[in-house]
Formats: structure tokens, sequence, C-alpha cells
């Protein structure tokens, strides 16, 4: 006999059934998990703001409207954190600066209203880096966020909070956001599955800047597959303060999960790998247990593997000027005078604009467009990408401005992004999925899909969750 998992190892769509069933009640999900951040927060620091009072009443709504015969919502009764640098109403709205430490949020954002309504209980707030600047998430508001399968490692960043929180069995789901892996590469050093949609799929604000660089999304950091689904289904659709957010779609990615129909979709579709994108490097370690993971993906998808040579344009300086000028058009004018108070990525990241002039700009802006050229030239041979999701395992937890790849000293954005970013800048759709270990840590796989294709890439996902499952929880939680 299979033993039933403990509540805390359950995924969202499971712990949202047993709260619907009425076999559990969400007043007690919630102080369940409540517990466990009591006990495992103080050695990972996950959580930026906690709302317990609050939670218990959205808790005891939730309870009263299944005891009343009603459907809470798909996510009925799911303890969920939202990352910090999404607004939620009446809770602290920091951008995870020092600046900004004494702001609060005037209502919630679209993401987070739809969860709401789907029945989601927000518990608090998770860690970030400041504005999301880099791939480790330590701050001066903060302090340093831990990964749950090594303290000393980071989970990542920007959403370093939400995947430490998921890891430890601390909450089930969390929000994330990604302009440049921020999703992906926090998901690939904790060993969970993070899906970044289309640009678009989950419409932007109110309550927060508008991205004008056009990068980044909102969307699920969780365990499994089928939460990923659930998620872009409740939160999925346009705003009218994001220009380019996209009509909801058409279908269910959660009965294309569950179903099966996605997976006779995938049949014979053309697939290449890459370890490199013609720029990058990897950790030979890592290349090798994400390429087995790719391997068997193709095989259980009977995909056709193209020996395709991808060379993409090096993305690092147009994506950090574009990333750059976009915080600074928020918060540049806060933030002069105290630039002391700022993390280094971001000051350097402003001062730099100090001396940027037309044909800096116009020279990121092309560089844009070519990479966007050159991957429509590499869709034109595939339907998709299979690459590792970061060049390394978890960095230190402190985080670093450089380090080594397979021999080479490399920046920030190399060490962490390079096979995430060019995504953002292109808008495709992009999942982590767990692929295995290197010395007990955590790699993720990347498949990336065709814009507006989420359904098969989370298609693809379910494949080789279903037939290589992976740990809920990191060691000892």
């Amino acid at each position: 006999m299979v033993e039933r998992p403990e509540l805390w190892e359950r995924d969202a769509v499971d712990l949202a059934a047993a709260v619907r069933s009425g076999e559990v009640r969400a007043a007690d999900l919630l102080e369940l998990h409540l517990d466990r951040i009591a006990v495992h927060d103080p050695k990972l620091n996950a959580i930026a703001h906690l709302d317990a009072d609050g939670a218990r009443e959205q808790a005891a709504t939730i309870d009263a409207r299944v005891d009343a015969g009603e459907d809470p919502g798909p996510f009925a009764g799911v303890p969920m954190g939202v990352k910090e640098l999404t607004a939620v109403g009446g809770m602290p709205d920091t951008g995870a600066s020092m600046i900004y430490r004494d702001r609060t949020a005037a209502a919630d954002c679209a993401e987070v209203a739809r969860l709401r309504a789907a029945g989601a209980v927000i518990v608090g707030l998770t860690t970030s880096p400041e504005f999301g600047a880099v791939s480790f998430t330590n701050t001066p508001l903060h302090g340093v966020t831990r990964n749950p399968w090594d303290p000393s490692r980071t989970p990542g960043g920007s959403s370093g909070g939400s995947a430490a929180a998921v890891a430890s069995g601390m909450l089930p789901a969390c929000t994330g956001s990604d302009g440049g892996g921020s999703i992906r590469i926090p998901s690939s050093y904790s060993g969970l599955l993070g899906m970044k949609a289309t640009l678009g799929r989950i419409g932007a604000g109110p309550g927060g800047p508008f991205d004008s660089s056009l990068t980044s999304v909102h969307g699920p950091v969780v365990r499994s597959v089928r939460d990923a689904a659930r998620y872009l289904d409740v939160t999925s659709g346009p705003t009218d303060t994001d220009p380019v957010s996209l009509a909801r779609p058409g279908i269910s990615y959660e009965q294309v999960v569950a179903s099966g129909a996605g997976a006779g979709a995938l049949r014979g579709k053309r697939v290449a790998w890459s370890s490199s994108l013609g720029y990058a490097r990897v950790d030979p370690a890592v290349e090798q247990v994400a390429r087995e993971a790719a391997e068997a993906l193709v095989e259980l998808a009977g995909w056709e593997l193209v020996d395709l040579d991808v060379k993409l344009p090096r993305p690092g300086a147009a994506w950090g000027l574009l990333s750059a000028l976009n915080m600074a058009a928020f918060r540049l004018d806060d933030a002069r005078g105290r630039f002391d108070e700022l993390t280094p990525v971001v000051r350097l990241g402003f001062e730099a604009l100090d001396s940027l002039d037309a044909a800096g700009l116009g020279k990121a802006v092309r560089r844009r467009q070519e990479l966007l050229d050159a991957a429509a030239g590499v869709w034109e041979h595939i339907d998709f990408l299979l690459t590792p999701t970061t060049p390394t395992t978890a960095i230190v937890a402190e985080g670093v401005l450089t380090g080594e790849v397979a021999g080479e000293q490399v920046n920030l954005m190399l060490l962490s992004a390079a096979f995430t970013a060019p995504f953002n800048m292109t808008g495709q759709p992009a999942c982590s999925i767990p692929a295995g270990f290197v010395d007990g840590l955590p790699v993720g796989l990347q498949v990336v899909g065709r814009r507006h294709d989420e359904a098969m890439v989370l298609a693809a996902a379910a494949l080789l969750e279903e037939a290589r499952p992976w740990p809920r929880l990191a060691p000892g939680y």
C-alpha cells in the first residue's frame, strides 16, 4: 500500500480538492503551514511579511462557503505566498528596497485578485532581491534567503523566497515573476516546476509599474505541472493597464495536461538541444544531467531530434540596459541622494544610465531585434528547444557578481541567466523542469516553445513528470 503524503507534501490541486470535499478544513490547513513557517523560516528567511490574522479570516470564509454547499474555487483554501515585488492590498510595497521600506500597497494587482477569487488564502509576501535585479536573494531590508537543499546556497532570484517556501513545504505554491529567468532560475536551483508564460499572458497591474522593457511576466513557482496549469487557467487574461496583455486563451491548460490530449499532439514535433545557444558555457556535470532528461523527454514525446546548431546573439548588455532603464523610469527619482541604501547591482545600473546616450539605447534596441530575428529563424526548423535551465547548480547564498563556469570566469548574467534571458527578450513560453542532481543539488531542464503555446510546453513537462517524478520537498522537510 502506498502511504498518503503528509498534507505539506501534497500539491495545490490535491489540497484544494481536500478542502472542497470537506476532507480538510481551510483553517486547519492554514495553521499547519503557519506552524511550518514558524519552524523553518528562521533558517531559510523566505517570508518577507506574514499576515497570519488576515489569512485566518480568509480561511474562515472559505470554510463557511464549503459548509454552505458552495464551491470556493479551484484553489479553495490553498495557502499561498506572493513575491514581494507584487502588489497585495494593505501589505508592504517595498520592492525589496530600503528606499520604500515604509510604503504600503493600496490594492491587489490583477494576478493576486484572481488568485483570491479562486479561493487562494494569501498568507504573506516572499523575499526577493531589490527590484528583482539579480539571481540571488540578499537585501539590506531582509537579509539572506537560503536554499532548503543546502542553506549555504541561494534558492535563486528574483523569486527566491517563493522557491524556498515551496521547496521546504512552508507553502504549497507561490507567485513569481520572470524578467530574465526569475521564475526558472529559482525553480532549477530549488528542484521545482517553474513556468514562464508568453509575454502578456497574465496581464500586469494595476498597482505596480508597467514593464516598459517588455520582458517580465508573472507566473507560478510550484511542485507539479498540474499546479502550474491551474495557476495559468486562473490568472491568465488582459488588464487595462497592460497594453501587451493577451485575451484569455480558448482552452484550459489543466484539461490539456489532465486529459492526455497534449501528449498526442506532441508526437512528431521537431526539437533541438543546445548547451550553448552560441555563446553560453555550462558545467559539464549539469549539462550531462540536463541532456539525459532531454533525451528521455524526446523519446517519451515521440519527437524528432533535429541536428541544429542554435546560435543566438548574446542578450546580456541589451537585456541589462533595457531592464535598468525600465527600473530607473519608476525608481530613479526616489533613489537620488540615497544611492548608499541601494544594493550594488541596482546602484551600478542607475549610475550607468547617467552616461547613456541615444546611440547606446539604440544599439540595445537593435540587439533585441537581432535576437528576435535569430529566434524566428531557429523556430522555422523546430517546435521546441531544450537547454539546461542554468549553467551551474545553485551559487552561494550571499550571492556573487562573477563566477566560474567550466573553467571560465563570467559575469552574473552568464553565470545564472545565460539560457533564460533570451526568451524574455523574445517573449516565448519556457518551463524549468526538475531533471536530476549534481552533488545533491537540483538541476533543471528548460523547455522553450512557440509563442502562445504554453499548453504544449506544459504537456511536455507532464510527460517527464510522470516518467521521472521528482521529490516534492527538499530532504529533511
